[in-house]
């Protein structure tokens, strides 16, 4: 439904209250959460695919909260829809791990790590949304990319705070991985290191040219699309090396 209403005026039809297409996405977030909640134990990519599905609309809220950027859910809200029907086909119900499987601790790092997914996800959104309104402009075509996106300005803002608050959230998800398998001995294969690691080191790269190099406009934009990029190829390698569902990798 909320997915709905963003797109209504993209389709030529009436906007709907602001007020709704924030309190509808938070009605679904509550359904979701006390769904997830319900999940013992906590384990494999369904349970991980539906927490990210969680954030994207959550950040989705906070986008048009803080910035009025309601075009973001054009691409959080189909997003989001299909995380959740995929993990409704692959299984929601985990299996094969014991409930003691999965500690606080554990499950504190797969959500840290989740949402700093999300937020690297939602730079990306802001960057391909920075570059269709700029070819937009630069174009001189003034249809509904023009006035239903934010302005280039708030879009490469949001951009910035997505990469400077997700840096932290990832390094916070990495070391409770370690602190998970070397404190807690929980079991981390090579595959979610190398990845975790990945994630770190572009996102870092991505964060750096922001802050440290002054990158903004159109090269912090191509810069965040590259690092999305980068993170998901890997990913779709490694899970292509090492298959299977029980893992959040």
């Amino acid at each position: 439904m909320g997915t709905a209403f963003v797109l209504a005026p993209f389709a030529g039809l009436r906007a709907a209250p602001r007020a709704l297409t924030l309190a509808v996405p938070l009605l679904g977030m509550g359904a979701h959460v006390i769904g997830l909640a319900r999940l013992t134990p906590f384990v494999g990519v369904a349970p991980t695919l539906s927490m990210l599905a969680l954030f994207l609309v959550l950040l989705q809220v906070a986008s048009e909260g803080l910035f009025r950027a309601s075009a973001v859910g054009v691409f959080t809200g189909p997003l989001a829809t299909g995380l959740v029907g995929l993990a409704l086909l692959i299984g929601l119900t985990p299996e094969g791990l014991p409930s003691t499987a999965r500690g606080p601790w554990s499950i504190l790092h797969i959500t840290v790590s989740v949402l700093g997914l999300a937020m690297l996800a939602l730079a990306f959104i802001a960057a391909a949304l920075y570059l269709l309104q700029f070819r937009e402009l630069k174009a001189r075509r003034f249809g509904q990319v023009f006035r239903l996106f934010p302005p280039l300005e708030r879009l490469d803002q949001l951009n910035h705070l997505s990469l400077v608050l997700g840096f932290p959230t990832v390094t916070l998800g990495v070391l409770l991985g370690f602190g998970v398998r070397y404190a807690g001995g929980a079991s981390v294969d090579a595959a979610q290191v190398v990845w975790g690691m990945l994630t770190w080191l572009v996102l870092g790269w991505a964060v750096g040219v922001r802050v440290v190099r002054h990158w903004a406009g159109r090269r912090a934009a191509f810069a965040s699309i590259a690092t999305f990029a980068a993170v998901l190829l890997v990913y779709v390698a490694l899970k292509l090396t090492a298959p299977g569902t029980q893992r959040f990798l």
